[in-house]
C-alpha cells in the first residue's frame, strides 16, 4: 500500500489512455462539497461509465431504451447483484453523467464507477529473513496444518500474478482471467501475466510454495492460488505500479473479479475459496459494492482487504465493506505499523498481522520486501486457509473465530480500533480449531519452537512471547549459558548466527524477552 499522494499530484484532472488497448482507464476526479464541514473533498471516478440499478419489475427492453434515449448504453448487466455497468455518451462528464441517470423515472440508483489502487508502502532494500512467519508462530502452527488437507483456493482480486514464477505456478488453480477496468468484461488470462509487481509480492505471502529448498515460504503449503487480474498492463509500470499514477482499477472490474470467484467456490477446481483485495479507496463502502459483497458472503466466500496506509482514523474500502474482514498492519516490534489505518470498524472485524519488510516473490521469477497492509491482508488470507484446510466444515465467520479469538491482544486491553483482536497467531488459531484451546506451553513462558535447533534443516528457531508479555518496544537477545551476549535479535527467531553472521557452535542457549510489561528467560538446544 503506498502512502498518500501530494497535494500537487491530486490537484488536476488525470486523463490517461493509451491508443490500441481497450482496458486503459481515464479518470476523472469529482468534487463533493460536505455542509456539515464546509469543506470540499474530491472521488476519482472511471470516466464515461456508471453503475446503475433499475428499479423492481423494470424489463431490460424498457431499461435498454430509456437509457438509449440519452445516449447511454449497457455494457455488462450483473444479474447477481442486480446493477449494470453503463458507459456515457461521448464527452459527457461523470457528475453530469450521473445527474441525468439518477433524473430518470425507471432508475433506483446511479452510482460513480469508483477508481481504486493497489495499496503498499515503499520497499526496504535489505534481504531480511522472514521474521513475520515467526512473529506469528508459523512454525508451529506447520505441526498441525500445512494446508493440503483439503483444497482452498486464495484468489488475489489485484494487478495479476507472474505465473511463470517458479514458487507459483505449480500453484496456479482454475482459469487466470482479466478485467475490462471500463466494463467489467471479463478475458482468459492464461498463464497469468502482471501489470506490476503486486500482486506477486501478494501471492508468496500467501502460499509460495514450501519446504522446496527454494526461495521463500508461504504462510499455507497447500492453498492453491487464483490470479485476478483487474488492473491494466498499460496503465501500470512493470517494476513499480506507483511510479505511474494513472496505475488504478474500477469498482466495477472488482465486482466483475468477485463475480468470478463466486461461481468457483466449493469447485473441483478450487475448493474453498478466499478473497484477497489488496487494494483500496477511500470513502465508505459503495452500495453496488456492498451488493457484490453481499452475494459473495452469502454464497460462503470469505474477503480480506487492506485497512490502508495512509495513517489515518478510517479505513479503506472494500475493507470497510459489511462482511469484509479488515487486516491492519504491525512492525518488526509488534507494534502498530506508522502507517496503518485505524478505525472503530476493527473492533468488530478487524485484526493485524506483521506488514513491514516481509520478505516475498517479486517479478522476473526474483524475491524482494515488500511493506504495507497489502501484505498483511495476505498474510491472514493464508491463514484463513490453513484452518479451512484442516476444518472444511467450518464456515466462513467460524474460520474467522479461531483467528481473531487466538490474535496477541496488543494496545488497550480486548479489541480496540489500533489492532482490532489482536496480531494473528497461526500457532493459537490452529490449536484453537483443532482441539478447542489455544493454550500450550508458551502461553505463560518463553519457549523456543522447534527445541533442539537444527540450523541446517530448520534454518529458523521460533521465540515466543508469553501471551501476559504481548506488548511494543520488545527486546530478544541470545546468551551462552555463562552469560555471553552472542546476538540482538530484531524478530522473535533465530537462524543459529552470532551478530558478525557466524554459524555459532552446537551447545545450549539462553535467549531474554523483555517487552514494557516484563521479561522472561528460555533455554534452546542447538545443534549442528
Amino acid at each position: 500500500m503506498k502512502l498518500p499522494h501530494s497535494a500537487a499530484r491530486l490537484a488536476f484532472l488525470l486523463v490517461f489512455m493509451t491508443a490500441g488497448r481497450a482496458f486503459a482507464l481515464k479518470i476523472e476526479r469529482i468534487a463533493q462539497f460536505s455542509p456539515a464541514s464546509g469543506k470540499t473533498t474530491y472521488l476519482e471516478a472511471a470516466a464515461g461509465s456508471a453503475i446503475v440499478r433499475f428499479k423492481t419489475g423494470v424489463s431490460t427492453g424498457a431499461a435498454v431504451s430509456a437509457l438509449e434515449a440519452s445516449g447511454f448504453t449497457i455494457e455488462n448487466n450483473f444479474k447477481r447483484f442486480g446493477w449494470s455497468a453503463v458507459s456515457m455518451p461521448a464527452g459527457l462528464g461523470v457528475a453530469a453523467g450521473l445527474q441525468v441517470l439518477k433524473a430518470m423515472p425507471l432508475v433506483e440508483y446511479a452510482e460513480p464507477n469508483r477508481v481504486f489502487r493497489p495499496r503498499r508502502t515503499s520497499n526496504d532494500p535489505y534481504l531480511p529473513t522472514q521474521y513475520a512467519l515467526a512473529q506469528v508462530q508459523a512454525f508451529g502452527a506447520w505441526e498441525y496444518e500445512t494446508g493440503f488437507s483439503s483444497r482452498v483456493t486464495v484468489a488475489l482480486i489485484d494487478t495479476g500474478i507472474e505465473g511463470s514464477h517458479p514458487e507459483l505456478s505449480g500453484k496456479l488453480a482454475g482459469t487466470s482471467r482479466i478485467f475490462d477496468p471500463n466494463t467489467g468484461a471479463a478475458s482468459d488470462n492464461q498463464p497469468p501475466t502482471a501489470a506490476c509487481e503486486h500482486a506477486t509480492r501478494a501471492a508468496g505471502v500467501a502460499a509460495a510454495a514450501s519446504d522446496n529448498a527454494l526461495g521463500v515460504a508461504g504462510m499455507s503449503w497447500g492453498a492453491r492460488l487464483l490470479s485476478l487480474k483487474v488492473f491494466s498492463d498499460t496503465d501500470c509500470v512493470i517494476d513499480d505500479c506507483f511510479a505511474r499514477y494513472s496505475c488504478g482499477t474500477s469498482e466495477i472490474s472488482i465486482a466483475a473479479a468477485v463475480n468470478d470467484a463466486i461461481s468457483l467456490h466449493n469447485s473441483a477446481a478450487t475448493g474453498k475459496m478466499i478473497i484477497n483485495m489488496s487494494l483500496g479507496s477511500s470513502g465508505g463502502c459503495s452500495t453496488p459494492l456492498q451488493d457484490a459483497v453481499n452475494v459473495a458472503t452469502t454464497t460462503g466466500l470469505m474477503l480480506f482487504a487492506a485497512a490502508g496506509n495512509e495513517g489515518i482514523g478510517y479505513i479503506d474500502s472494500p475493507a470497510n465493506c459489511d462482511g469484509v474482514y479488515a487486516v491492519g498492519a504491525t512492525d518488526m516490534q509488534d507494534g502498530l505499523a506508522y502507517f496503518s489505518n485505524t478505525d472503530t470498524l476493527m473492533i468488530t472485524k478487524g485484526v493485524t498481522a506483521p506488514g513491514v519488510d516481509l520478505y516475498t516473490t517479486d517479478i522476473n521469477g526474483g524475491y524482494a520486501t515488500a511493506s504495507g497492509t497489502s501484505f498483511s491482508s495476505p498474510l491472514t488470507a493464508g491463514l484463513a486457509a490453513l484452518i479451512w484446510s484442516a476444518k472444511p466444515d467450518y464456515t466462513r465467520a467460524q474460520v474467522f473465530d479461531a483467528i481473531k479469538n487466538s490474535a496477541d491482544d496488543l494496545g488497550s486491553p480486548g479489541p480496540d480500533r489500533d489492532f482490532g483482536w489482536g496480531r494473528i497467531n497461526a500457532l493459537k488459531a490452529m490449536r484453537l480449531a483443532v482441539t478447542g484451546s489455544r493454550d500450550f506451553a508458551g502461553t505463560n513462558k518463553a519457549v523456543a519452537y522447534p527445541n533442539p535447533f537444527r540450523p541446517k534443516s530448520q534454518r529458523l528457531v521460533s521465540l515466543t512471547v508469553p501471551e501476559d508479555m504481548a506488548a511494543p518496544n520488545r527486546e530478544i537477545k541470545i546468551y551462552t549459558t555463562e552469560g555471553e551476549l552472542v546476538k540482538k535479535l530484531e524478530g522473535p527467531a533465530w537462524d543459529g548466527t552470532n551478530q558478525a553472521g557466524a554459524p555459532v557452535v552446537s551447545g545450549v542457549y539462553l535467549f531474554r524477552i523483555k517487552t514494557d510489561k516484563d521479561s522472561a528467560v528460555g533455554k534452546v538446544a542447538l545443534i549442528r
